[in-house]
């Protein structure tokens, strides 16, 4: 058994979109539906692939497996971190098969670029996700004190049922400026872009002139520190 097929084998055998996987991603879960979908999609492919290569198959062969497994894929159904994690395991698989053409014609399908180009991939990838992203959700916007970018939380999912719990104290990106954020209430699935969050203030503690109070401390320990 050669060592395509040993790594073919070996990803099929794992569970490629369990809780431990999300995690390991810095992520949640997505729905159980939908992993179990993704799961099943990846091993039908590597199923073929691995038979494909047991029977020796033409590149060629082999190609058209992977592009019609990947075309099969309901990217428009997926939000940005499910997308990323599906095209990584069509990275994985593309490179365990080692085919040339497989991965220009994967940048291609996924980014419409030919020539690998890293640096133009990520930023066109993360043009095209961010618009369609920005299509689909709800956004909540908020102006850095600092350097005026937008600091956005995508709403992927409601439920009115769901009051507002805190204050979220956050830092831009960019600047790295301490800002405060009230996502409000009825929010049960969120993504953010351009800040990452610092500390949550919960609102059985704290109004909104404690929680500015706590900003300012957190701005002055900073700047101790610089």
């Amino acid at each position: 058994m050669n060592n395509t097929i040993l790594a073919l084998e070996k990803l099929k055998s794992t569970e490629k979109f369990s809780s431990e996987e999300w995690e390991n991603r810095g992520l949640n879960s997505s729905e159980k539906s939908l992993c179990i979908t993704l799961e099943n999609s990846f091993n039908d492919l590597l199923t073929n692939l691995i038979s494909a290569n047991n029977t020796k198959k033409s590149d060629k062969e082999i190609e058209n497996i992977f592009e019609r497994h990947f075309k099969e894929i309901k990217s428009d159904e997926l939000d940005t971190e499910e997308k990323e994690f599906v095209l990584d395991y069509f990275a994985e698989i593309a490179t365990i098969l080692n085919i040339r053409s497989i991965n220009e014609k994967l940048n291609f399908w996924t980014y419409g670029i030919e020539a690998y180009d890293h640096e133009e991939v990520e930023r066109k990838a993360s043009e095209k996700i961010l618009a369609e992203e920005k299509k689909r959700h709800e956004i909540l916007s908020i102006l850095c004190q600092k350097c005026k970018v937008q600091l956005e939380t995508f709403i992927l999912e409601r439920d009115n049922e769901i009051p507002t719990f805190e204050f979220d104290i956050i830092k831009c990106i960019k600047c790295s400026e301490l800002n405060i954020l009230d996502k409000g209430c009825g929010i049960k699935r969120y993504r953010f872009l351009n800040y990452e969050l610092i500390e949550e203030l919960s609102k059985e503690e704290y109004d909104l002139p404690k929680a500015l109070q706590r900003l300012e401390q957190l701005k002055m320990r900073i700047k101790a520190t610089e």
